[in-house]
């Protein structure tokens, strides 16, 4: 779902697995939503707070990603959705567009990355929780990410997503800063990178494989987009 892993969009966590929660508890924590309608995901949510199991990415994300939001339109056909990210690393911003379904409280996407996912309860009232299932290669990985209207949730709801990622023994999350700036609203198509489920040319999938599967990948990975961002803003 949200782990759209495009080179240019990674908001991921550091390497480091807690605890698990007593099972009792995480029972409540990770319920997903009982039938959610599609209309409650709709509009721009800005990432709080993300984790994920995929090796390296989580430290080339908190090096690398300052924001992110994420605007959700219902798209031309039934239970579909057209997602815009937007996301500043290294300082650059860089926006993508991509479709998703949801249906049944379960996301399924194909490009730029296949992913499929749920909704997780959250005491956070304008908040949602999304468990995603990423794979790359023949390999399955996990995240979790707590999303909202607000720059910032209360304590409280913090405390919450942290004890979630620790039942679905995940790494310690990355909390965005919300005194860094979002991206603006893209102002001309030429500012958006738009995948579809045929275009061959963005094979994110990939190159991600050959990253996770080389050691040091990902953060090789993360010196080349440090420096092609850096010869665009000088372009």
């Amino acid at each position: 779902m949200m782990e759209v892993v495009y080179v240019a969009a990674v908001v991921l966590s550091l390497l480091s697995v807690g605890q698990s929660a007593p099972l009792n508890d995480c029972e409540n924590l990770i319920r997903p939503l009982e039938n959610p309608g599609i209309d409650m995901i709709l509009g721009t949510w800005v990432i709080i707070a993300t984790t994920s199991d995929v090796p390296g990415m989580n430290e080339l994300g908190k090096n690398a990603s300052e924001s992110a939001w994420f605007n959700y339109t219902a798209g031309s056909q039934n239970n579909t959705i057209t997602v815009t990210q937007a996301q500043k690393l290294f300082g650059q911003c860089s926006n993508l567009k991509f479709n998703m379904t949801f249906e049944n409280n379960t996301f399924h996407m194909v490009k730029p990355i296949r992913s499929s996912g749920v909704l997780l309860n959250t005491v956070c009232p304008d908040c949602f929780l999304g468990h995603d299932k990423t794979i790359i290669g023949e390999t399955t990985f996990g995240a979790l990410h707590l999303l909202s209207k607000r720059r910032t949730v209360t304590a409280a709801e913090l405390d919450e997503f942290e004890k979630q990622v620790k039942c679905l023994n995940l790494p310690s999350p990355v909390i965005m800063d919300p005194e860094k700036d979002l991206c603006p609203d893209p102002q001309t198509p030429s500012q958006i990178t738009e995948v579809t489920d045929t275009d061959g040319a963005l094979d994110i999938s990939k190159l991600l494989e050959e990253s996770v599967n080389t050691e040091g990948g990902m953060m090789a990975l993360g010196e080349k987009l440090k420096s092609a961002l850096a010869k665009l803003k000088e372009s």
